[in-house]
């Protein structure tokens, strides 16, 4: 097919060439130096007529396919064909290669290059959700777009940067030269990527997690090797985040695992297969009941019971923590009517809350009209955040807990003293209690440092006129160190385990024995 380059060159050669053949020697018209036919036979001028009338037909055509690509390059149609060619291959928010364009790409760079290391790069954005949540998504967006120029200038031109979907992004990056500079890559994309981008006059960032795939080692096939890197990016997730992890064996497995856990804990929830526990706690000073908090549970049919820290994990990476808090609402909510309607008193319920539950716009009033649906006086219901969630995004933090408290509900900090806590923000927050980490008071028997870090906890809670929750008292001794202290309420094995609600009806009922 000619393209508009072929035609131009064409008829600059004819042009060219036409102007060489000229009938008019040095004394006639300009041009002829080189071909003069005074004195010619008539032989040549017939054929130099025949020639110059074959250039005027070859610039008549030329001229005229010109002007016929001219026309198709502005018909409507050929720029929609050629933008929907673009967009088969390229991602329309960023203009990065798009998913496909990478499988191609990437099957042809692992067939070409089999003596040259290449590698793949998967990296997710941890916390971008959030970003849609509270700002919207055209901010989200626009952050898109910064990330996509973060990445292009971290790597060279003839590496491939690409939009795999959503906050995924994944780099190949040929030819690195050895693993130290490979190293030095990926500490140059966590860097750039990590930094904050002014968004609407706000600036937010988020953490990328970027797991690594090695070619040939950790596969020679495209699908294997985007696989393996991504199993690599979950390990991440795992660790901590904000960080980079080459594949290792057994990531892949332990992806496959957590995919099969995810698929079973949204059966579990839509089944109604979960169950809450209840914890009580007790006044220090007199030992009265002073609530209890409610623990979400999986008896698992298969697996058993599954750990809280497994499956509350799952629910966070997957987006069912959503459903999960929902889940456990609903059986709290329920389960305090039925205890009013026998009669059995608790003053309130404490129930964990997520900082992925907070950052969902209508989360506060979705949970009021929950609330309210079921009859329950809003001050009996307790939200336990905590100190490293709440630290993550402190601005949007405060603006939902405001808000949870406008509607009546109390807030707890939970494992206080186990993150990285700004007392000035705990000075701003609207939380009334503060709930003492469990490693302090198990720890107070044997180290010095743990007892003076409680007691000196119990001081700023009195400062600051807030209330102390003890949690992980296992000995009577230090249950009676914490009275003594001023420390207000405790929790933990000593007082009682966590109990189903029919058995917590027995601990309360004095007239009914409890085995617990």
């Amino acid at each position: 097919m000619l393209t508009h380059r072929d035609v131009e060159s064409g008829m600059h050669w004819a042009v060219s060439n036409c102007a060489r053949w000229s009938v008019f020697g040095p004394g006639g018209m300009p041009g002829c130096a080189r071909f003069g036919t005074v004195g010619a036979s008539l032989g040549w001028m017939v054929a130099l007529a025949v020639v110059c009338s074959l250039a005027a037909v070859v610039i008549a055509w030329l001229i005229g396919q010109r002007r016929r690509l001219h026309a198709k390059l502005e018909d409507p149609r050929e720029q929609a064909s050629r933008a929907l060619a673009f967009h088969a291959y390229h991602d329309t928010l960023t203009g990065l290669p798009n998913r496909a364009y990478l499988m191609r790409e990437l099957e042809e760079a692992l067939a070409s290059s089999r003596d040259e290391p290449l590698a793949v790069m998967f990296i997710d954005l941890d916390g971008f959700k959030s970003i849609n949540d509270t700002l919207g998504h055209e901010a989200g967006d626009t952050f898109l777009r910064a990330v996509a120029t973060s990445l292009r200038s971290s790597v060279r031109a003839r590496d491939t940067v690409s939009r795999f979907g959503g906050d995924e992004f994944v780099v190949v990056v040929q030819a690195y030269g050895g693993m130290e500079n490979l190293v030095r890559v990926c500490r140059k994309v966590l860097d750039l990527v990590s930094k904050p981008v002014n968004v609407s006059g706000q600036f937010v960032a988020v953490s990328p997690s970027i797991g690594v795939a090695v070619a040939p080692q950790d596969g020679n096939v495209a699908a294997a090797l985007l696989r393996n890197a991504d199993a690599a990016m979950y390990a991440v997730k795992e660790t901590g985040k904000a960080d980079f992890r080459f594949y290792e064996e057994g990531m892949l497995e332990q992806a496959r695992e957590r995919l099969a856990l995810t698929v079973e804990l949204r059966e579990a929830l839509q089944a109604g297969e979960l169950t809450v526990e209840y914890q009580p706690k007790r006044n220090l000073r007199d030992g009265t009941l002073a609530g209890v908090e409610a623990l979400a549970r999986w008896p698992h049919p298969v697996r058993g019971d599954v750990p809280p820290s497994v499956f509350v994990a799952i629910a966070e990476r997957s987006g069912l923590i959503h459903a999960l808090g929902e889940y456990v609402l609903r059986s709290v909510l329920g389960q305090v009517r039925a205890w009013d309607a026998a009669g059995t008193v608790v003053e309130y319920v404490a129930i964990n809350l997520s900082m992925h539950e907070l950052t969902r716009p209508a989360f506060v009033d979705t949970l009021h009209r929950a609330v309210r649906s079921f009859g329950v006086d809003p001050t009996r219901i307790r939200f336990e955040l905590t100190e490293s969630s709440a630290m993550r995004q402190p601005e949007e933090t405060l603006r939902q807990l405001v808000k949870l408290r406008s509607h009546g509900f109390d807030l707890l900090i939970d494992d206080f003293g186990a993150g990285y806590w700004n007392l000035s923000h705990l000075r701003e927050l609207p939380v009334g209690t503060i709930k003492i980490d469990q490693s302090f008071v198990r720890g107070s028997s044997s180290n010095l440092a743990d007892r003076e870090i409680t007691e000196a906890i119990v001081g700023l809670a009195k400062k600051l006129n807030m209330r102390t929750i003890a949690e992980g008292v296992e000995t009577e001794a230090q249950a009676e160190w914490l009275r003594d202290m001023g420390c207000d309420i405790g929790q933990g094995f000593f007082f009682a385990r966590p109990m189903s609600a029919d058995a917590f009806s027995q601990y309360v009922d004095p007239t009914m024995a409890y085995a617990g």
